[in-house]
């Protein structure tokens, strides 16, 4: 993939093209690649990482904010600046909370965004990510049978939006959900493998936020 403009009929090769076949002429396949069974071969992230640090500098940065989630999960957004503009963005969700799926959550988005950025192998995916696939965690058997997921996601943002009700404040209304949200764990834990579920639920949970917070600095405004 090579991009390049014509000035004063010079040819200027964008220099993130430039880097990206250099980075693919690189890869050793025998030592670069993490091997993962028969899923095939994969490039790490801090494979990929170092390669652009070394090769841009300070020219690259990248920012990687986390949001909470119900539930103590969180979901991630990598942002990859060049020059000081975004060039590029990853995303990813915690659905476990179990010890250092945090950071791996992490990892993950940094990874999808080099992806989306040009810099992987034969794959978008990278090491980091499929591993979480090939080894599934199993879940506790599910205590609540009432109807299905697309019911249970709707039961939860029913709770949101009726304790958005009597919440003053954001805070309030985390705080009220607690004891909700432990009831309700393992309904939660399973909606959250679910990828167009989880994100409804999250929805709803942010939009009632939004509310919130609108309604309080509308209180503040009218004194």
């Amino acid at each position: 993939m090579k991009t390049a403009n014509k000035d004063n009929g010079k040819t200027i090769v964008n220099p993130l093209s430039k880097a990206i076949e250099e980075f693919k002429k690189q890869i050793d396949p025998k030592k670069d690649y993490a091997q993962l069974g028969g899923k095939g071969k994969y490039l790490t992230v801090p494979y990929r990482l170092k390669f652009i640090r070394e090769y841009f500098g300070d020219r690259i940065r990248i920012i990687t904010i986390s949001f909470d989630l119900p539930n103590n999960l969180h979901k991630f957004q990598t942002d990859i600046w060049f020059d000081n503009k975004v060039v590029a963005t990853g995303l990813s969700k915690q659905t476990l909370n179990k010890d250092k799926e945090f950071e791996k959550q992490s990892s993950v988005s940094v990874g999808r965004a080099l992806s989306m950025l040009g810099f992987m192998g034969d794959e978008i995916a990278t090491a980091e990510e499929m591993i979480q696939f090939l080894n599934p965690v199993q879940t506790k058997p599910h205590t609540n049978n009432s109807g299905t997921l697309r019911n249970k996601a709707d039961k939860i943002i029913a709770l949101y939006e009726k304790q958005a009700q009597y919440s003053a404040s954001p805070h309030n209304f985390e705080k009220g959900l607690q004891n909700l949200l432990q009831e309700y764990a393992d309904d939660i834990g399973e909606i959250n493998q679910d990828p167009v579920e989880s994100v409804r639920i999250s929805e709803a949970y942010e939009r009632q936020k939004q509310l919130i917070s609108k309604k309080q600095q509308e209180r503040k405004a009218n004194g």
